[in-house]
């Protein structure tokens, strides 16, 4: 009795091909994903181009140092802004800024000032450059603040009406819609 090696083989390799078109079979189904994330920009209500905070809502603890983004949301073409940033100075206090990737390129100016009475002001911009186009557009992380809570409660962030964002050119950029962070200290 003679065994034939390749109708052996051939079998086994109809047996593997057939289990791998199983598995590709019933691995085509659409996946179903429940896409309702509310901190992304599409379930937020905002009317681009937009500024918001990130997270919108923050719960933290008495003492305690939390960080806000500030984000833009599909902004044109920009060069430099002004944020005026109100926050409730009896519940928060300054302690910070570190620039995000909107602004950041071969040279990344800022200037801050800070008001007593809950207002934050952030300048960024380009400074111009010959060699190289100093202007972004699209939704990126602008800036990162960090506060320290000094009392317990809610407290709001706002944008304020002295927030600006230009083009290359100067031009004020049209912004839509502003969203508000809300903070609840316990």
């Amino acid at each position: 009795m003679s065994i034939n090696y390749s109708l052996i083989s051939t079998f086994k390799f109809l047996k593997v091909l057939r289990f791998l078109i199983i598995i590709v079979v019933i691995s085509c189904e659409d996946p179903d994903y429940n896409l309702n994330n509310p901190f992304d920009p599409n379930n937020m209500d905002l009317d681009p181009p937009a500024l918001f905070f990130h997270p919108f809502i923050l719960d933290a603890s008495f003492g305690e140092t939390i960080e806000v983004e500030l984000y833009g949301y599909q902004l044109d073409s920009s060069a430099a802004a002004h944020f005026d940033i109100r926050y409730d100075w009896g519940s928060l206090e300054y302690v910070s800024v570190i620039p995000g990737p909107f602004f950041e390129g071969i040279n990344s100016p800022i200037e801050i000032t800070v008001h007593e009475q809950g207002v934050l002001n952030l300048f960024m911009y380009y400074l111009p450059d010959i060699n190289s186009n100093q202007s972004i557009d699209g939704t990126w992380s602008i800036a990162t603040i960090y506060f320290s809570t000094i009392s317990r409660g809610e407290s709001e962030l706002l944008y304020g009406p002295n927030t600006t964002i230009r083009d290359a050119s100067n031009n004020i950029l049209p912004i839509n819609d502003y969203g508000k962070g809300y903070i609840n200290v316990e």
